[in-house]
C-alpha cells in the first residue's frame, strides 16, 4: 500500500471541497432555473386564466348579440305584420275613394244641370204667377158678377 502523505489529503480534501461547491452552485442554478420555470409556469397559468375570462366575455358577448339578433327578427316579423295591415287598409281606402270619385262625378253632373232646372223653375214661375192671376181675376169676376147679380 501506498502512503498518502498530508498533502495527497489536503488536495484531495480541496478537490472534495470544490467538488461539494461546484454541486452547490449548480444545485443554486438548477434551483434558480426551476424558479424561473415555476415563474413562466405561474405567468402562462395567470395568460391561460386571463384567456379563458376574454373567451367567456366573447361568449357572453355572442350570446347578448344572438338575443338581439333574435329581437330584431321577432320586431321585423311585426313590423311585416302591420305593414300587410297598413296595405290592406291602403286597399280600403282606395276602393273608397274610388266610389267617392263616382259620386263627385254624379254630384258635378247634377251641378251641371242646376242652371237648367233655375231656368225652368223661373218660367215656372212666370207661369204660376200668370196662372194665379187668372185665376185671381176670374174669381174677382164670379164674385163681382155674383155681387151685381143680386
Amino acid at each position: 500500500m501506498t502512503a498518502f502523505t498530508e498533502n495527497d489529503l489536503k488536495r484531495l480534501e480541496n478537490l472534495i471541497i470544490n467538488g461539494q461547491k461546484a454541486i452547490e452552485t449548480r444545485l443554486t442554478s438548477l434551483e434558480s432555473g426551476q424558479k424561473a420555470i415555476e415563474t413562466r409556469l405561474t405567468s402562462l397559468e395567470n395568460g391561460q386564466k386571463a384567456i379563458e375570462t376574454r373567451l367567456t366575455s366573447l361568449e357572453n358577448g355572442q350570446k347578448a348579440i344572438e338575443n338581439s339578433v333574435g329581437e330584431i327578427k321577432r320586431e321585423i316579423q311585426v313590423l311585416e305584420i302591420g305593414q300587410t295591415e297598413i296595405k290592406g287598409e291602403i286597399r280600403t281606402l282606395d276602393a273608397k275613394i274610388t266610389g267617392l270619385n263616382a259620386r263627385v262625378q254624379l254630384i258635378e253632373a247634377s251641378v251641371g244641370k242646376i242652371p237648367d232646372l233655375a231656368e225652368k223653375i223661373g218660367e215656372v214661375k212666370n207661369w204660376k204667377q200668370i196662372g194665379i192671376s187668372i185665376v185671381t181675376a176670374f174669381v174677382g169676376g164670379v164674385i163681382g158678377w155674383l155681387i151685381r147679380g143680386k
